[in-house]
């Protein structure tokens, strides 16, 4: 019996900081039997929602508003495929990139890449984001001119433990640490550097391991870093480097993310136009290179697994498209089905597998 599975899908339309062609979430169907993907339409009409998350309790959905001046937009679930905008709120910072909904269930912190700057947003008892009650900003650079001139905060994750929260800054090649107590007025206490990365890095996103180990994609030197976090101190240190993909290209890792077992990375490379997989060691420090699959599209910025495939953003070609996974090894074989869909950046199963 064919199974679907909705995916609600992150965009970039005409009036966002980098200009797309969507007119805001878009909904998408995956066949999870064939991987084939077929049109929803337009899910709900928003302004450069380019990373979108779940609540933690799965009735809402939240998106960035990636535009100069930042906002936060919550929606709720409505009938199939649906969602009806709630309400937003000013971020307080520029170009707002990612965003996580804290599992307590009454926060949205948000990183805003323009100034490099945190805010920090109690959710209202009607999932509506609230305007921030903490806005983290931070200073320092890189030695890349053109895009390190300052602080710019790619992501924002729970660290291992759960006591703290990492920032991923690909301005200064940090990743940034403080405290979070959900109960507090106040969550976010004084951030501090917890790792500095090799200059020119360019760290982007990050994939956190049960050992407490983190995988850090530099978009900047096309590397992944391996960092070991002791959750005690707060702090961590790189252990090892080596290559996001063996392709010879002009390259700048996006996404990177474990699957479900831990026993394999995965890697979204822009220019080589692959997903790297990577073996993962049982003890979460070693990484071994084991395939560079094309993804059937240009620039993969995000994806996500879902059951037996990867579902890839292609942000250049304006296309998702599905690899199918070995059961055996986890390596994802060559695109078994594409779908044309304006500007995708991000890619959200509406529910957990």
């Amino acid at each position: 019996m064919t199974r679907r599975r909705l995916l609600w899908i992150g965009s970039y339309t005409p009036d966002s900081g980098i200009v797309g062609s969507a007119a805001g979430v878009q909904s998408v169907w995956l066949d999870t039997d064939s991987g084939t993907l077929s049109d929803a339409g337009l899910a709900a009409p928003s302004s450069g929602p380019s990373f979108v998350v779940r609540s933690a309790d799965g009735g809402m959905v939240y998106a960035v508003n990636e535009l100069d001046t930042g906002r936060v937009s919550g929606f709720s679930i409505t009938g199939e495929r649906e969602l009806t905008h709630r309400g937003d709120a000013p971020t307080g910072g520029s170009s707002p990139c990612h965003l996580l909904a804290h599992p307590a269930g009454r926060h949205l912190v948000v990183a805003n890449y323009g100034d490099g700057s945190l805010s920090v947003h109690p959710i209202g008892a009607n999932g509506v984001p609230q305007e921030p009650v903490q806005r983290l900003t931070h200073t320092g650079s890189g030695p890349n001119a053109d895009r390190q001139e300052g602080p710019h905060a790619h992501s924002v994750y729970l660290a291992p433990g759960g006591g703290h929260l990492l920032a991923v800054d690909l301005g200064t090649d940090e990743l940034r640490c403080l405290p979070f107590d959900p109960a507090a007025d106040r969550p976010a206490g004084p951030q501090h550097v917890a790792a500095r990365l090799a200059p020119g890095s360019g760290p982007r996103h990050l994939a956190a391991h049960s050992s407490g180990h983190l995988y850090v994609a530099g978009e900047l030197d096309s590397r992944v870093h391996v960092l070991r976090f002791d959750a005690d101190t707060a702090r961590a240190e790189t252990v090892d480097t080596l290559p996001a993909t063996k392709e010879p290209a002009d390259n700048f890792p996006a996404e990177i993310a474990l699957s479900p077992d831990e026993r394999r990375l995965y890697v979204a490379n822009r220019g080589a136009d692959t997903i790297a997989t990577f073996e993962v060691s049982s003890d979460g420090t070693r990484l071994r290179h084991l395939a560079d699959t094309p993804t059937g599209g240009a620039w993969p910025r995000h994806f996500a697994q879902v059951g037996r495939y990867l579902v890839v953003a292609n942000q250049n070609s304006a296309t998702l498209t599905t690899l199918p996974l070995d059961p055996a090894d986890g390596i994802p074989g060559p695109a078994r089905h594409t779908l044309d869909v304006p500007t995708p950046v991000c890619v959200l199963p509406a529910s957990v597998d």
